[in-house]
């Protein structure tokens, strides 16, 4: 139902996800889980929305593998260890109101004892306003009314922010935290970033911390108990004309520092890369990569035989 020009309310009664793609087979061969993408129309609808804190440097970008976790993942709804969950009822608003993004979302599954799943309700209320030139500020708060563990509930809720400086300067940060049933402490995430980039230069830096008691049971989580540092620079100068075969030259360097909350190095991570881009967009690269990490505990990955022992590798 259309409210207004840009703000539509939805609403679903026993939800049938049938005919939904199923997901692409993966390995997991880290320590950490693994992301996958949300395919269920109705979740797709006004996604971005309920985007919170993206941006982040990471291994696989903003979401996938990037260890900046996420408020709101709607794989957490309607499914659980791989089995659907049915969905009773559920409504949704969604879109703009002036200046700001409006998204509002409550959802109300059924109890589901082949994944042994109470009974749940699940609520996710974001507002974000437009200011300055291309730049925002928003909330978001998204409530699981039975915890994933079974007992109690929980809550998690922050603020974030992304700005534009500048044609080749932009910034944002966030801070956020978790409340759930019996746990207490070291339960908050906060991230600050920067990125210049033009055509010749450019350059980030990013900070990320996870508590160790942070956890968005609405959202996704690839690992806790971290801060992270990252930074890199970058040069790409254009050849004079008379190197009329080479459009441009690349010259990076990058690393990332990783240690648990106690101060431990859990991983370290230089890495240099040159690449030459020829008028015909072929590409000549060259990457060197020192990677250093850190077991705690043993770890097994798939398939393995026997577990690799704690240690420094």
């Amino acid at each position: 139902y259309a409210v207004t020009p840009n703000l539509t309310a939805d609403v679903t009664v026993n939800t049938d996800f049938a005919q939904v793609e199923v997901d692409e087979q993966q390995v997991n061969l880290t320590r950490f889980s693994l992301f996958f993408p949300e395919k269920r129309d109705f979740f797709l609808e006004g996604r971005g929305i309920f985007d919170f804190g993206r941006g982040g440097s990471g291994v696989l970008g903003s979401t996938g593998g990037s260890d900046t976790p996420s408020l709101f993942y709607t794989r957490r709804i309607g499914l659980n260890n791989g089995a659907v969950v049915p969905i009773n009822v559920g409504g949704r608003l969604s879109g703009k109101l002036g200046p700001w993004a409006i998204g509002l979302m409550n959802i109300g599954t059924s109890e589901d004892a082949a994944s042994s799943t109470d009974a749940t309700n699940f609520a996710v209320v974001r507002l974000k306003r437009d200011v300055l030139q291309r730049s925002s500020i928003g909330v978001m708060a998204t409530n699981r009314s039975v915890a994933s563990s079974g007992t109690g509930s929980n809550l998690a809720y922050g603020g974030d922010g992304a700005f534009l400086l500048s044609q080749a300067l932009t910034a944002g940060a966030y801070w956020a935290r978790t409340t759930t049933t019996g746990i207490n402490g070291d339960d908050a995430s906060y991230q600050g970033r920067v990125d210049y980039s033009t055509d010749r230069y450019g350059a980030q830096g990013e900070f990320l911390a996870v508590g160790a008691n942070f956890d968005p049971q609405v959202g996704f989580r690839r690992r806790s108990d971290f801060n992270r540092s990252y930074g890199q620079l970058r040069f790409s100068p254009r050849p004079r004309p008379r190197f009329r075969s080479i459009r441009k030259f690349t010259f990076t360097a990058s690393g990332e520092y990783v240690e648990s909350g106690a101060g431990i190095v859990d991983s370290r991570v230089g890495v240099g890369h040159f690449d030459t881009e020829f008028s015909s967009s072929d590409k000549f690269s060259i990457d060197v990569t020192h990677d250093y990490e850190f077991l705690r505990v043993p770890f097994t990955p798939s398939g393995s035989p026997a577990p690799i022992a704690p240690g420094g590798y």
